[in-house]
């Protein structure tokens, strides 16, 4: 991927505002081209889709979303959060995501601000159009904070994007930094 650091690291700010504002050592990403990813993460990972939709076809169960850390002010919405699969209980995504409020009509805002949904779930049930463009595909090792929240028994290679969601005409929806839990046996 023909891309500085410096980019990266603007697709990464949610993820990296978050583990500095709690004080956390940073991560080290590494920045991949999309076919460097191994498999299942390139099918989950290398889409202009929806996340959410992806994540349960291939889970098979529907996925709901656990806040973990939220912040607002009035037209942006930040919050760190885990999908889980509804089937199994499993995570199968940690992430950052910071949100534009101001582009929703009322009820999808009033919907976002619930926390219950991902918000790819959100977009497509409201109809609102979007757009999806990821920016950087990576590898990170887990750290203990990723590595609880994941369930993961040891530090693990992880694959993830940053992904940019706008509408039609351009308009930020949200910034986006989604990591894999990888493989379960």
């Amino acid at each position: 991927m023909a891309q500085t650091q410096q980019a990266a690291d603007t697709f990464l700010a949610p993820l990296t505002r978050f583990y500095e504002q709690e004080q956390l050592p940073p991560l080290q990403f590494e920045l991949l081209d999309a076919a460097e990813l191994p498999e299942p993460q390139r099918h989950l990972l290398v889409h202009e889709r929806d996340m959410t939709t992806r994540l349960e076809r291939h889970h098979g169960s529907p996925v709901g979303l656990k806040a973990l850390y939220v912040s607002q002010s009035p037209d942006s919405y930040f919050r760190e959060v885990l999908l889980v699969a509804q089937e199994t209980g499993h995570a199968v995504e940690y992430g950052a995501i910071e949100i534009n409020l101001g582009v929703f009509p009322d009820a999808l805002r009033h919907d976002v601000l619930q926390g219950s949904k991902p918000l790819g779930g959100l977009l497509l049930d409201h109809g609102f159009e979007f757009v999806s463009n990821p920016q950087s595909y990576f590898r990170v090792q887990s750290d203990p904070h990723i590595q609880q929240h994941l369930q993961l028994d040891a530090p693990a290679q992880l694959h993830g994007r940053a992904n940019i969601l706008s509408t039609p005409a351009g308009d930020t929806i949200a910034n986006i930094v989604e990591i894999l839990p990888g493989p379960r046996d």
